[in-house]
Order: C-alpha cells, then sequence, then structure tokens
C-alpha cells in the first residue's frame, strides 16, 4: 500500500508543477480523479497492514456486543450494523468513512487555497495516511473540522459549532474543538505572533516541571476515554519525544512561516487562525506527553491547517519552482515518517 501512494505522491507532485498550464476543465478531471483514487485506497485496504483495522473488524462483525460499547462512539456500531446488514464485510464501513473523509477535505482544500494539487500532495504526506487509513472515525471528524475554520474566521460561529458537533458523533474528541470557534482571524501585530509564538517554549516549561495537565472529568464516557488512552500510553509507548528530528523540524517550520506572516498573509486570508491552531498542536505534543496517545491524536487533529501552511511556504521563495521543490522535499520529510509509524517502512 505504501507503494501505491508513493506512486499517487509523485504523480501529484508532477501535477503541482504543471498545474499553471492545465485548462481549468482538466484540472477538476484530475482533483476528482485524485479523490477517487484515495478513497478506493483506503476503502479497500487490505485488514492489518495498519495499526487499527484489526480493532475496527472486530467492532463490527460485534457491534451489538455491549461489552465494547464503550471502546467507540456509538455511530460506529450504528453504522456497522445497518452496512453490515448489505455487506458482511467490515470494507464496507472502511469505505464509507473514506468516502466522506476524502471527499471533506477535497472540499475544504478547494475553499482555502488557490492551488489545486499542493493540498492533496502534503495530505498525502501524513494526514491521508493518519486519519483515512488508521483512525477513520478522525478522518471524517477531521475533515468536518477543517470546514469549519472558514466559518470561525468568519464569526459564523452557529455554523462551525454544528460542523463540529456533527464531528463528535464520529469521533467524541471534536468536542475539545468547541473553544476554538470563538478564536478570531484578526491580522496579528508583532506583539501577538511574540506571545503564540512564545507559547512553544512555554509547553516546554510545563514538560520539564513534569505537571500533570490533566483534570478529572465529571462526564463518565470521556473518563473511560482518558483511561483507555492511559492504558494504551503503557502499551504502545512509554513516553513522546519532544526533542525527535520530526518535532524540531515542525517548530522550525511553524517559526519560518511565522517570521513571513506578512508575505504569506497576502495568500492566505485565514493566516492568522490556522497559525493559531498550529501552535496549540505543537503544545499539545509537548504539554501531553505524559499522555502519548491523547498528545499524538490532539496533536495531529489540529496539525491538519499545516495541509494549507506548508504550501503556503511557496509564496516566499523565488524563483517560484525553487520553492515548489521546497515544499517538495518538507513533504518527503514527512511521508518518510508516516510510512515507518504506519507500515512499518524503515528509511534508514
Amino acid at each position: 500500500m505504501g507503494l501505491i501512494i508513493f506512486i499517487i505522491f509523485s504523480f501529484t507532485a508532477v501535477l503541482c508543477f504543471l498545474e499553471e498550464r492545465l485548462p481549468v476543465r482538466d484540472k477538476k478531471n484530475l482533483y476528482a480523479l485524485l479523490a477517487v483514487l484515495l478513497i478506493l485506497l483506503a476503502g479497500f485496504r487490505e485488514v492489518g497492514v495498519d495499526p487499527d483495522s484489526d480493532n475496527y473488524e472486530y467492532a463490527f462483525h460485534h457491534c451489538y456486543d455491549e461489552n465494547i460499547r464503550g471502546a467507540m462512539e456509538y455511530s460506529y456500531f450504528f453504522l456497522s450494523a445497518v452496512l453490515g446488514a448489505l455487506v458482511p464485510d467490515v470494507h464496507i464501513v472502511f469505505l464509507f468513512y473514506a468516502l466522506l473523509g476524502v471527499t471533506l477535505k477535497f472540499v475544504a482544500f478547494r475553499k482555502m487555497s488557490d492551488f489545486w494539487f499542493v493540498p492533496v500532495m502534503l495530505y498525502l504526506t501524513f494526514i491521508f495516511e493518519l486519519h483515512e487509513v488508521t483512525q477513520i472515525r478522525t478522518g471524517v471528524m477531521s475533515g468536518l473540522f477543517l470546514l469549519a475554520i472558514r466559518p470561525i474566521a468568519e464569526k459564523k460561529r452557529i455554523k462551525a459549532l454544528i460542523l463540529i458537533g456533527l464531528g463528535a458523533v464520529f469521533h467524541v474528541s471534536a468536542l475539545a474543538l468547541i473553544p476554538l470557534v470563538f478564536f478570531g482571524n484578526k491580522e496579528m501585530s508583532i506583539r501577538e505572533r511574540m506571545f503564540w509564538t512564545l507559547l512553544i517554549p512555554c509547553s516546554y516549561i510545563a514538560y520539564f516541571a513534569g505537571s500533570n495537565l490533566m483534570v478529572d472529568i465529571p462526564i463518565a464516557y470521556i473518563e473511560n476515554k482518558i483511561t483507555n488512552y492511559e492504558k494504551t500510553s503503557d502499551i504502545v509507548e512509554a513516553s513522546l519525544n519532544v526533542f525527535s528530528p520530526l518535532h524540531l523540524f515542525t517548530i522550525s517550520l511553524y517559526v519560518y512561516i511565522m517570521y513571513f506572516y506578512d508575505t504569506i498573509k497576502e495568500y492566505n486570508k485565514y493566516l492568522s487562525l490556522m497559525m493559531k491552531i498550529f501552535t496549540l498542536s505543537i503544545v499539545a505534543f509537548t504539554a501531553f506527553s505524559f499522555l502519548p496517545v491523547l498528545a499524538n491524536r490532539m496533536s495531529y487533529l489540529l496539525r491538519i491547517v499545516t495541509i494549507i501552511l506548508f504550501g503556503n511556504i511557496y509564496y516566499t521563495i523565488r524563483p517560484r519552482y525553487v520553492g515548489l521543490l521546497v515544499v517538495i522535499l518538507i513533504a518527503l520529510v514527512y511521508m518518510a515518517y508516516t510510512f515507518s509509524y504506519i507500515f512499518g517502512i524503515k528509511f534508514y
């Protein structure tokens, strides 16, 4: 599967160079083709190729078992019961989630980027593998969250809350996104940029202090989820490496984008809001590293905005083809990590 993804990635990277020369009709057709390919790839993947599909298959075949109902949102069991009555194969559920997750993101890309293919290329580096192939419930929810960014920026809070509420139907972690609805998108002053940037070293201070930032949440379902995360973290990994080359690389890209804020804002009218969300994704990874699974999931959920932000680096480099090459190299760095983490493919 990794090879297929890399081939699609390479094809998309070539399209990035040809985009300005292609007629709009051809771009639409190719864009739709890529969406269909990714839906089919995620929907018909082999069970066991990713870390979560075995669990999803078990839940699909035991959707009426009350003993496992607390492991996932009820929407998954409901869909398993309905779709399973039509096709007794878990791939029908995979296909349903892939159809929603990929389509929502492709719609959002067109709303937030001037490019057709650069966001798709960046999407293929880690978000597609993490959300559409592995964390399929999060995949639908993250697509709805990406669509909510525009109404949040335009202060259409009811619409944003509806989108996030729909996301919570697929994954309860969407509830953590509600405070973002009240974030502003006003142009950031230099002082505000410094404030948001300084939150990152502050998260390291919290990390070194060893403070357990989690509090008891008096909601049974949420408490169960936190308990499951704690148990999983003991099994999966003892701690996250907040000084890993990839995390430090991500922080360096954050600083670079913030440094060129004035240049990029001319091309991305949602830059202020996206940078705030990007900040929180880095802070979540560092500050909640004592709970690895939660830190990873919350960080990468918020980091979905980097699909647009990393593409914006193109505008800061001349000549433009060099800027595009830099974006492709950034994408390859994340793809190497993702392939190692999900598919076990080592590049060293």
